[in-house]
């Protein structure tokens, strides 16, 4: 009989640094020495393959409620359940792409830089295709040639709600205001851990957007979903996030001193202590069946999900209620060998919080 054993390593990431969306990453560095360390910290060595993270980044990271949705326009495909995410987002090339926020063609290219999460994103795929790799910028209107938004291209200038359009100029590109801070905080992260990839394929390209970026940085922080969404990939790459999304001041200390005012990293209004929650799996190794235990120190709901890495789910226990204490949760593991992740999410009022549990087999 052939036997399949489970070893899990747990990536955990706390309720806590969501209520207060700020994390600080060396503190008393600046500059070069900043640079630097960034770049031995949170450069990752091992990633999944560019058709795994893809595959990834669809199903696990940034869908909702099977839905998956272009940052740049709002457009949506819908990801039938089972379905390989990346073949159902593309829909014969009239759907859903992956934008690589830091282009190929300027050191974005494989095998590590490529399938980077943090700097690749859902875009629809016309939209994908005009953005090219041109640099970006804030584009005036009477030099905009094309505007997007949902499943819509136009020339014209619109005539209301404006901020919900990307738009291509002269070989640039501006993306709707509500990304512009991810982009910015994903083309330093980029720029930073693979700077000698970059700087190797075009010297001048993240220069020359520098400033915008900065503009950006400052003008979008931090979203509660771009909080999550670092935590969610770093599982996936060595448990790493984005420091740029983590403290604010990163920028300021890397790139944006002198172009904005300096960063306020925001304070926590929460007064209810945040939940938190300790988990384990056994046996270790497992075989057919597991157990998660979980130790609450107040009541909350509780859903676990299993996926395949390359992003299927393949078990959904949906949130249940669990009173404050210990309890255990069973997991029917799959037959097939592979890598396996594990999602606990818990709620408590407006308080959220997850883990995730790296599953091997061999």
């Amino acid at each position: 009989m052939l036997r399949h054993h489970f070893t899990i390593l747990l990536s955990l990431w706390s309720a806590l640094g969501m209520a207060q969306m700020h994390q600080p990453v060396f503190s008393n560095l600046q500059g070069g020495a900043l640079i630097q360390a960034l770049q031995d910290t949170y450069r990752p060595n091992n990633l999944l393959s560019y058709g795994d993270a893809r595959d990834t980044l669809y199903r696990n990271i940034d869908a909702r409620n099977d839905t998956l949705y272009c940052v740049y326009t709002g457009y949506s495909v819908y990801l039938p359940p089972g379905a390989d995410p990346t073949t159902a987002a593309f829909e014969n090339g009239t759907g859903i792409n992956t934008e690589h926020t830091y282009p190929r063609a300027k050191g974005a290219e494989a095998p590590t830089p490529e399938a980077d999460m943090h700097h690749l994103f859902p875009t629809r795929a016309l939209v994908n295709a005009a953005r090219n790799n041109f640099p970006f910028t804030d584009i005036p209107p009477n030099q905009v040639n094309a505007w997007y938004y949902l499943d819509q291209e136009q020339s014209n200038t619109p005539g209301s709600n404006i901020e919900l359009y990307s738009r291509v100029g002269d070989q640039v590109f501006e993306p709707r205001d509500d990304h512009k801070g991810d982009v910015a905080r994903a083309m330093f992260y980029f720029y930073t851990v693979y700077q000698q990839e970059a700087n190797a394929a075009d010297p001048a390209f993240f220069a020359q957007q520098r400033a915008t970026l900065c503009q950006w940085h400052s003008a979008d922080p931090v979203s509660e979903k771009e909080w999550e969404r670092t935590h969610g990939i770093a599982p996936y790459q060595e448990g790493k996030p984005n420091p740029f999304v983590l403290d604010c001041t990163v920028a300021d200390r890397c790139y944006c001193e002198g172009i904005i005012p300096p960063c306020t990293p925001p304070v926590s209004t929460e007064t209810a202590a945040s939940v938190r929650v300790s988990a384990r799996i056994f046996p270790q190794p497992a075989r057919g069946q597991a157990y998660l235990e979980i130790s609450l120190p107040e009541a909350a709901v509780i859903s676990v999900k299993l996926y395949r890495a390359q992003g299927q789910e393949v078990l959904h226990l949906p949130g249940n209620f669990y009173t404050a204490g210990k309890h255990q949760i069973k997991i029917a593991l799959p037959q097939e060998a592979g890598v396996y992740f594990c999602r606990l999410q818990w709620e408590k009022g407006a308080q959220k919080g997850g883990k995730t549990l790296k599953v091997a087999t061999f």
